[in-house]
């Protein structure tokens, strides 16, 4: 995907406004689409409301899962109906596109170029962080505390929600490094009970995903 210049796409939650792509897929039997993996957005606030974004080149990762002994040579015909939404600072249009692309069974072998352009798009999509982390909710603040070495770079920390309505979008975040731990802080707009999921950026582009539980978390000193 390329926005146009002054264009925007949305990420997996898009914030306080817009949606995210919808795929429709015709698959032949027994092949399966997953679920889209997003590389890690950018902020855009726009009156007064938090967008997670797109504004420049971004490429979303779909496994499609095939059956196992098909021959080398069976070609598997793939279309995809997809809906989507794309806003400048004015204006928004809904979009939608088909496509359709041929795939046919080989023998495992992978160029070097192509290797290369994929592994690309897979260090962009955030990975599993590893590590067990935790939320706090203490009023109208949650406090999440992740396990973060502290020789490990950190660059432009935001926290980008994946779980709907838990958190403000807009409301300002602190994120404190207290020895090998990151706290951060934002307001609750409903608090659950069940896992909070998101992406910590840690770089330009860069990004883990972390699955928060319920817990105590300390607050890091001031």
């Amino acid at each position: 995907m390329t926005p146009q210049r002054g264009w925007h796409g949305y990420w997996q939650n898009p914030g306080d406004a817009g949606f995210a792509a919808k795929f429709a897929w015709t698959l032949p039997s027994g092949v399966t689409a997953g679920e889209p993996q997003y590389p890690v957005p950018t902020t855009l606030i726009i009156a007064d409301l938090m967008n997670y974004v797109f504004e420049e080149h971004y490429t979303l990762l779909i496994t499609l899962n095939i059956p196992a002994g098909l021959a080398p040579g069976t070609v598997l015909p793939v279309k995809l109906r997809t809906n989507y939404l794309v806003c400048t600072e004015e204006i928004c249009v809904p979009e939608a596109a088909d496509l359709s692309l041929d795939l046919t069974v080989g023998d495992g072998a992978v160029t070097t170029a192509m290797r290369a352009r994929f592994d690309a798009f897979r260090r962009a999509i955030p990975k599993p962080i590893g590590m067990a982390a935790q939320y706090q909710v203490d009023g109208k603040t949650v406090r999440i505390g992740v396990p973060y070495p502290a020789a490990t770079a950190l660059h432009k920390a935001y926290f980008f929600p994946v779980t709907a309505g838990f958190v403000d979008y807009a409301a300002p975040q602190t994120v404190t490094r207290d020895g090998d731990r990151l706290v951060i802080e934002t307001r609750v707009i409903k608090a659950g009970t069940g896992p909070l999921q998101g992406v910590l950026r840690i770089g330009d582009a860069r990004g883990v995903a972390i699955n928060a539980t319920p817990g105590v978390v300390a607050a890091a000193p001031k």
